[in-house]
């Protein structure tokens, strides 16, 4: 591990940048229809009980990462073994979003532009970032987050003043009774983009602040979901959830009505700059994890002498992974309740399970 500390409030700003990443530019729950909002809301408390089960292993384990203490529950060779799993499983995580990001920034405003390109440029910035260090990350966190904020306030205005919102798009509230909320509740936002949140277990013992760093995560988690909630909600006001639904883009859509007197228009700027803001942070994170998680297992002094080849890995891996972007969602929607599942939520349930078990058995020692 490195020597740094980072305070709640970059913990904060890292975790609702991660977690919007690309996902509040996706279409998100859109299969409860009109109440796709109200699924995201209640995926929250998924969000809450996994960052918890995160939390738990944290403050037993305060020093080591997810790799580290893993070692130490279920011992040498079987953590070992399951620390090279979550090795792949951060390449694998860092790949897909780097992947996904490139093909929503060459659908929309980079057509002739090859993704690998797109995703070289991507992965070469990040790893820049990397080799100076999880502060450094942090802190740039802090002020992209301010600006992702100002230009969702614009965003809401001018959509306000253009006249394109329309709240009946949203009614009746579960008009098709609670049976598809639920539904999509279970199957998609109890676990995205929350699971992803087990990068954050290479991130928390560099907190300098365990309390207030571990309040600030829950409202990171809360805060997020609220604004993938307010997104959604205002893609079916302007869009209408027939439209929304089908939408590859469909920020981009609604962001692209705003025409104010015919001079404030052409707005999707806005939109592609917020694809690469979140992009960017959420492949760092993962990135970040991979790389330290690999120093851990093999007991590498400097993870800077990683970082490099680590990219090189994660942006061949992006251009391997799918034939286009709709195969993209595709794969993602099974990974979410299989690889995602195991690694995101399964997996560190057990091992919090057995650290508590370990640790009554100590004590009746």
């Amino acid at each position: 591990m490195e020597k740094a500390k980072i305070g709640p409030g970059q913990l904060f700003s890292l975790i609702v940048l991660f977690d919007m990443g690309t996902s509040i530019l996706r279409v998100l729950a859109m299969k409860a229809e009109k109440d796709a909002w109200l699924t995201i809301l209640l995926g929250s408390l998924g969000g809450m009980a996994l960052f918890w089960v995160y939390v738990s292993l944290y403050r037993r384990y305060p020093e080591l990462p997810l790799t580290g203490y893993v070692r130490k529950i279920l011992g040498k060779w079987t953590g070992g073994a399951i620390g090279l799993l979550y090795v792949l499983f951060f390449i694998h995580g860092a790949a897909r979003d780097l992947r996904e990001g490139g093909d929503l920034i060459a659908s929309s405003v980079l057509d002739q532009t090859p993704v690998i390109a797109i995703n070289a440029i991507m992965i070469v910035s990040i790893g820049y970032v990397l080799t100076k260090g999880i502060e450094v990350l942090a802190r740039t966190g802090q002020i992209f987050l301010f600006i992702l904020i100002v230009l969702g306030v614009i965003s809401s205005f001018l959509l306000f003043f253009a006249g394109v919102i329309d709240v009946k798009r949203l009614l009746p509230v579960l008009g098709n009774g609670l049976g598809p909320v639920i539904e999509t509740t279970l199957k998609q936002t109890f676990q995205f983009p929350h699971e992803e949140v087990v990068c954050f277990t290479m991130v928390l013992p560099y907190l300098n602040r365990m309390r207030q760093g571990i309040r600030a995560g829950f409202v990171a988690v809360l805060l997020s979901s609220f604004l993938l909630s307010y997104t959604t909600s205002l893609n079916i006001a302007v869009l209408g959830a027939d439209i929304a639904a089908r939408s590859t883009f469909p920020l981009r859509n609604t962001i692209s009505l705003i025409n104010i007197g015919e001079f404030i228009q052409r707005l999707d700027v806005i939109v592609v700059l917020t694809l690469i803001i979140g992009d960017f942070f959420k492949v760092a994170i993962f990135y970040y994890a991979a790389v330290m998680s690999i120093t851990d297992v093999f007991r590498i002094s400097d993870y800077r002498k990683l970082v490099q080849p680590a990219g090189i890995i994660i942006l061949l891996i992006s251009v391997m992974l799918s034939g286009d972007f709709a195969e993209q969602i595709e794969e993602g929607d099974i990974l979410l309740y299989t690889m995602f599942m195991l690694f995101g939520a399964i997996l560190p349930g057990f091992l919090l399970i057995a650290a508590m078990v370990r640790q009554r058995l100590g004590a009746s020692r």
